[in-house]
This record gives C-alpha cells, sequence and structure tokens, in this order.
C-alpha cells in the first residue's frame, strides 16, 4: 500500500502464510484439522494465536484496489528486482473471482521506460 503498487505477483502458494488460511482454523477451514495440534506440539501455541487473522494481506490488498497472483512460476528470478512491463491475461470468468492467467514481463534494457499516469 505504501509503496502505491498496482499488483503483486508471488511464486508460492498464496499470499498469506498457509496456516492463516482456510488449511488451519479460518475461514471455512480447517482443511487440515491435524495441523493445529501439531502446530501446538511444536511451539506451545495454538494456530489462532500466531495467525490470528484469515488471510490479511488477501484482505488488505484486495479491498485497495490491488489484485494478486499467486504460483506465477516460470522464470520470475529474472525479472526480481528490475523494472518491467508486467502483464497478466486472464480467461473470461463471467462473475467469477480467480482464474488461470499468463503473466508476462516485458523488460526495458535501459531501464527508463514509463507508461504516462493519464493524470
Amino acid at each position: 500500500m505504501e509503496r502505491k503498487v498496482k499488483l503483486v505477483g508471488v511464486d508460492v502458494q498464496a499470499l498469506d502464510h498457509p496456516l492463516g488460511t482456510f488449511l488451519g482454523p479460518h475461514g471455512p477451514g480447517p482443511a487440515q484439522p491435524h495441523l493445529d495440534e501439531e502446530y501446538h506440539a511444536l511451539t506451545g501455541r495454538h494456530i489462532a494465536q500466531d495467525f490470528p487473522h484469515w488471510e490479511p494481506a488477501h484482505k488488505i490488498m484486495m479491498t485497495n484496489g490491488i489484485p494478486g497472483i499467486e504460483n506465477i512460476g516460470g522464470e520470475i528470478d529474472k525479472v526480481t528486482g528490475k523494472r518491467c512491463t508486467f502483464m497478466a491475461f486472464p480467461w473470461r470468468f463471467k462473475d467469477g473471482e480467480g482464474c488461470g492467467v499468463r503473466v508476462v514481463a516485458v523488460i526495458d534494457p535501459q531501464q527508463k521506460f514509463r507508461f504516462e499516469t493519464g493524470a
């Protein structure tokens, strides 16, 4: 939010820590009821103590108009830390809230290209 990002993409399963998702005791969970017992055995605490909120990154980003892409994969390390034009092409999904996307990054070798803001 503070950096005014337009989109966040990660090369992992979720924007949030897995224990803050439905895998644990949050939302429609627990999808894996044994996890809380295992976590408590290892840490002496329950999952909800260390991860009290359900999908906080999703909620903060989405309510502020910042979409997130999970499981990007591919050669993301080739653009990490570089300014690039990043595009995501979703498939048509009427009234849907998530789908697979094709992700493309175009790098400007001089690192100077900027889209006009339209302001």
